[in-house]
């Protein structure tokens, strides 16, 4: 290979790994500050209740989901048996591996709106497991809003509330 396509493989290569390692995970910077500004309590109660396993911007710490930015809040759950979390594709899907799971532990229905969504989190959130249901319903709306507004969602301009929750899309534009 001549020297000069091999000098510019190896700035190519360089110049993609720098642009992946600068795109950060999570919700954008302006997402964050949006969210901050239009549901300033979800932000209180997401930095103490969430942070610490999802990341300041939601993009995963350890072994929890990435629940901001691209990538985040799939329709339906990822699939902890394959490579990688692969997300489930079906309702059948996600019903097989509900049903595959031992008599009381977690599952999730799809993420589709945001009541999807208030219901996971009310029912399965804050862990450790000790700590679930312990917010009370405004909490968790409040975080659902923190969440949805960071995450890029159209958020109705009074919020979502019980009333719009099913009428409002968790999926970003």
């Amino acid at each position: 290979m001549p020297a000069g396509k091999l000098v510019l493989g190896c700035f190519t290569l360089t110049a993609l790994v720098l642009a992946c390692a600068a795109t950060p995970l999570g919700a954008t910077s302006s997402g964050i500050q949006a969210a901050k500004q239009k549901a300033p309590k979800g932000a209180v109660v997401f930095e103490r209740e969430c942070a610490a396993c999802h990341g300041k911007r939601g993009e995963g710490l350890s072994s929890a989901p990435a629940i901001m930015g691209a990538g985040a809040l799939p329709t339906y759950a990822r699939d902890p048996s394959t490579q990688g979390g692969a997300t489930i594709q079906s309702d059948t899907q996600q019903q097989l591996q509900n049903k595959l799971r031992p008599p009381g532990e977690q599952t999730r229905q799809p993420f589709r709106t945001a009541a999807d969504l208030y219901d996971y989190v009310s029912k399965w959130m804050p862990l450790p497991q000790a700590r679930i249901g312990s917010l009370s319903p405004d909490e968790y709306w409040a975080v659902v809003n923190f969440m949805l507004t960071a995450h890029g969602s159209a958020v109705p301009a009074g919020g979502v509330t019980p009333e719009n929750a099913a009428n409002v899309s968790v999926a970003a534009p």
